[in-house]
């Protein structure tokens, strides 16, 4: 099944056969065997070519599901005595990296032998993607308004998109400012296409205000903040990514609503891991 999917994933015998250690001959007899149980082709070759058949497309899906759910059953076996070994794929939005980093060193603390492998996208949409296709474990990111009812979303927090500064700006004892006033000082934003970005320019067209243009672009939630650090710039994200960093001050911008609700996203009916269930409470323990 692993053999398949590989495949199904590189769409090149030599290619998958060299990821996954093997012969190109002995993954040619096992895809070949594995059509003859499934009584069809599961990929075309053309010429140098190999193309997923649209049976081989449906059960790819099942595929995958089938190895995580085994991968799932012997992380559940191992927990029972007590053994933490296993890896969790979790998937982040650019802008709340930052706040999962702080979550990464507590749990690393607790469990010094489980693997992680983070995944970051400035789409929300393919975050849930991603945990749908079970590449991920769970998603640390926003909510979408078209979730998929296959998926379930535990809401952390809602949060106001505010300007953040060094405790030591100007504004930083304001309470609010004004749209208006935001302009005589230079930006530093994510690029456009980031979910925040999104909602940034959604509030000020909302606003019949004129698009804010960043002086500085970038997609690091860290590199940001440490460049707001400074007092030479300026950002705007939600306050909550700020809300424990006594070196930032939140302010409000005026006249807005614009909320982001920060949330977990996993499939509905799946098997939670300890070490998932775990994870995901420190993450719900921060805003605490």
């Amino acid at each position: 099944m692993k053999y398949f999917v590989k495949l199904a994933e590189e769409l090149n015998f030599t290619v998958a056969a060299r990821k996954l250690f093997i012969t190109q001959s002995t993954l040619s007899l096992s895809i070949k065997k594995l059509e003859e149980e499934c009584g069809m082709p599961l990929f075309d070759r053309i010429g140098k070519c190999t193309y997923l058949t649209d049976s081989g497309r449906i059960f790819a899906e099942f595929a995958r599901r089938a190895i995580k759910d085994t991968e799932d059953g012997m992380r559940s076996m191992k927990e029972i005595n007590g053994i933490y070994t296993g890896r969790l794929h979790i998937g982040v939005t650019y802008s709340l990296h930052d706040i999962l980093n702080d979550c990464i060193l507590l749990f690393t603390e607790q469990f010094p032998e489980a693997g992680l492998r983070i995944i970051e996208s400035d789409s929300v949409k393919e975050l849930e993607e991603l945990v749908l296709k079970g590449e991920i474990d769970f998603a640390f990111t926003y909510s979408s308004k078209r979730m998929s009812t296959l998926l379930e979303c535990t809401k952390l927090f809602e949060t106001p998109l505010c300007v953040i500064a060094s405790k030591n700006h100007e504004i930083a004892k304001q309470s609010s400012i004004t749209m208006n006033g935001l302009r005589k000082y230079p930006f530093v934003l994510f690029p456009y296409g980031i979910h925040s970005r999104m909602e940034i320019e959604h509030m000020f067209v909302m606003n019949n205000e004129p698009i804010l243009v960043p002086r500085i672009e970038v997609n690091d939630a860290s590199l940001i903040l440490r460049m707001v650090e400074t007092g030479r710039w300026l950002t705007i994200l939600s306050e909550g990514i700020v809300a424990k960093k006594d070196n930032f001050r939140a302010i409000r911008i005026a006249g807005v609503t614009n909320n982001l609700t920060c949330c977990i996203v996993r499939p509905k009916d799946k098997y939670l891991s300890t070490l998932e269930r775990k994870f995901c409470d420190i993450i719900k323990s921060h805003w605490m």
